[in-house]
């Protein structure tokens, strides 16, 4: 159990960035509201969980052993919550869980393998994708759905940087992996793709061996490093990387990419101005993250950037079969009025034709997760369906999953399911649909 007397030192150790300590299995959950009928599935969220007694001065918030929290739902049923650490062969990662090709992989940046999780949260293997990873993979992968391929930039610092595109076909097994040589070594979060593109990200903060042999975090803002986007091209790999300069930033989680009409590439993502440079314990000190597009022009190799919103927001999402193609929406949460000490306060739904926005405010003592678009069984539209959220209440030191209708934000949850506990705030999670 975690030092009580130091986690004051360290925010991300304290209140509800602070660990759970107990396994919790409940089939009596309390339900406000009405679980729509055609969510049938589980809803199941990843983050940090430090368990290992960290040093307060040197812990980031991105550290930590991986906790799965999971809610299934049948046919306007909720059957259980419960909460499960990832664990196989000593490896725990600890920042998203997806499913595909009918298993459901616990993923982590930077060289650890992805742990396949079964139907109860339950850790299996790390030998993922029917054992033909080589190599580590990416905390976001991007999934076409025209294909079935999922699509990864990934970076391994367990066998020396090395930067690679991997490709997992719908099979579940790896078909593709392309190396690619940047010396810069920089940190590579998230990547986006188009129908012909993979998006890679260069940007501003790049790996730090001052930061690493002091045992903090080993990432750091790099005013010397030109903040660049690259299009790989998904269609010939010997083609060479397009590259285009944008000014010093840095992206966690792009909303998407597409390509338009002439051919460009249009990028929306959450765009931080500057962070890991004074803290380094975690990311929302510094500069807000800002909903941004930027416009690449492939024939001129310009790229023109425009910030869509001064409201600080996190952790967007749009229609999951959308990634790569032209999107009208986009959910994303908010930060609050200052991000510095984010509030977790609201979840924005953007339109991004009309150029409006419509906002849910959590409420008094409520503070809510990334919000995770489920489209609704015979989905006629791109917004008809769901968002879910973990949203923890301090007044009672619980959390809750709340279900929104996408149509009607504003009209608040169609459903609060009450949970036994506390989720902390962490990071990604999936819908997994019933098989």
């Amino acid at each position: 159990m975690l030092n009580h007397r130091n986690r004051k030192e360290n925010p991300y150790l304290q209140k509800n960035y602070a660990p759970v300590t107990d396994l919790i299995e409940e089939s009596n959950l309390e339900v406000i509201g009405q679980i729509p009928q055609d969510l049938s599935g589980l809803f199941v969220r990843n983050g940090p969980n430090p368990m290992n007694n960290p040093k307060p001065a040197k812990h980031h918030w991105f550290s930590g052993q991986g906790m799965l929290h999971g809610v299934r739902l049948d046919s306007g049923n909720a059957l259980w919550y419960r909460n499960r650490p990832v664990s196989a062969n000593g490896n725990s990662p600890n920042t998203h869980v997806i499913s595909h090709s009918g298993k459901i992989y616990a993923i982590v940046e930077a060289g650890a393998a992805p742990v396949e999780i079964d139907p109860e949260l339950g850790s299996l293997s790390d030998a993922p994708f029917q054992g033909t990873l080589k190599r580590g993979f990416t905390a976001h992968s991007k999934l076409d759905a025209a294909t079935g391929e999922l699509h990864g930039i990934c970076y391994d610092f367990a066998r020396g940087y090395r930067l690679q595109h991997i490709v997992v076909g719908k099979d579940d097994r790896v078909r593709q992996t392309q190396i690619i040589d940047l010396r810069s070594r920089p940190m590579v979060h998230d990547c986006a793709i188009t129908e012909n593109y993979v998006l890679i990200l260069d940007l501003s903060i790049t790996f730090n061996w001052f930061r690493l042999a002091r045992g903090y975090f080993p990432m750091a803002w790099n005013d010397k490093h030109q903040a660049r986007i690259g299009l790989l091209n998904r269609k010939n790999a010997a083609a060479e990387i397009k590259w285009f300069d944008i000014d010093p930033c840095y992206i966690f989680h792009p909303v998407n990419a597409y390509e338009n009409t002439v051919g460009n590439v249009v990028f929306d993502a959450m765009r931080y101005q500057r962070l890991f440079d004074k803290d380094r314990n975690g990311p929302f000190t510094e500069s807000p993250p800002l909903l941004t597009r930027w416009q690449l022009d492939l024939a001129k190799g310009t790229a023109h950037q425009q910030q869509l919103d001064d409201k600080a927001a996190e952790f967007p999402r749009i229609h999951p079969g959308l990634e790569g193609q032209a999107h009208r929406f986009g959910y994303v949460l908010g930060l609050g009025p200052s991000a510095l000490t984010p509030d977790f306060d609201s979840i924005i739904k953007y339109d991004f034709t009309k150029d409006r926005s419509e906002v849910h405010q959590f409420g008094a003592d409520k503070m809510g997760a990334e919000p995770v678009f489920v489209p609704a069984e015979q989905d006629e539209s791109e917004d008809q369906g769901y968002l879910l959220s973990y949203v923890f209440d301090r007044s009672s030191n619980k959390s809750s999953l709340e279900i929104f209708n996408a149509q009607d934000l504003r009209s608040g949850p169609v459903a609060e399911i009450k949970l036994p506990q506390r989720i902390p705030f962490g990071f990604h999670g999936s819908w997994v649909p019933a098989a």
